[in-house]
């Protein structure tokens, strides 16, 4: 698998955008069966806007003619996109792949089960899973991690440097949810969501390929 973050095109590749999407679909056919994992989708694919830089345009263009080619390529790598606005996405992005997987915010006892797995091995005092999953509305499972890791660093601040238990308590934790909220789109009605739904079908159902290009 082929994992491509968004932030690591901007900084490593400025001015060369056009190029690295050729290389990344060139790699990828070379390591047939393959799979392209591009985080933060949206950043990279996002909707074209008038007046926008034109080496964005570019590549949103680059990245689409690669895929395009996929459908008669023999060696095709799968194509994944995640993204947390998927209302942002490009209309052509989206003709592209119709197929989407809408991952709801965690329950309170899947929260609770994710956290069970991310404290596994920890010494916890005055403190439990089911515990901070109550106190966590709303987060999915990439805050809770950041949350644990924020409660571990708090722990480490405040214990004596001779001390080799780690012991996490509700203190450590109560502290961490001073810093580390939930994200905007475990907030984000389930309204938006509909809307882009429809949007999708209608993006599907519609507009010739030849739209796409400039």
């Amino acid at each position: 698998m082929l994992s491509i973050s968004t932030s690591e095109v901007w900084q490593k590749c400025h001015g060369e955008d056009e190029k690295m999407i050729k290389a990344i679909f060139s790699l990828a056919r070379k390591l047939y069966p393959c799979i392209v994992f591009i985080d933060e989708a949206d950043a990279m694919l996002g909707t074209r806007k008038a007046g926008e830089k034109r080496h964005i345009r570019s590549m949103l263009n680059q990245f689409l003619m690669e895929w395009d080619g996929l459908t008669t390529d023999t060696k095709a790598p799968f194509v994944l996109l995640a993204t947390n606005r998927p209302f942002d996405l490009d209309p052509a992005v989206l003709r592209r792949a119709p197929v989407q997987i809408h991952l709801k915010v965690p329950t309170q006892n899947e929260r609770a089960g994710i956290l069970g797995l991310l404290l596994e091995g920890e010494t916890l005092q005055q403190i439990n899973p089911n515990l901070i999953a109550r106190l966590t509305p709303n987060y999915t499972g990439s805050d809770l991690k950041n949350l644990c890791v924020m409660a571990a660093t708090n722990c480490v601040n405040s214990q004596p440097r001779d001390t080799t238990e780690r012991v996490l308590t509700r203190a450590h934790f109560s502290s961490a949810l001073q810093t580390i909220s939930a994200t905007n789109i475990g907030r984000l009605s389930a309204n938006e969501f509909k809307k882009f739904e429809g949007r999708l079908e209608e993006n599907v159902e519609g507009s010739p390929r030849e739209e796409d290009e400039d």
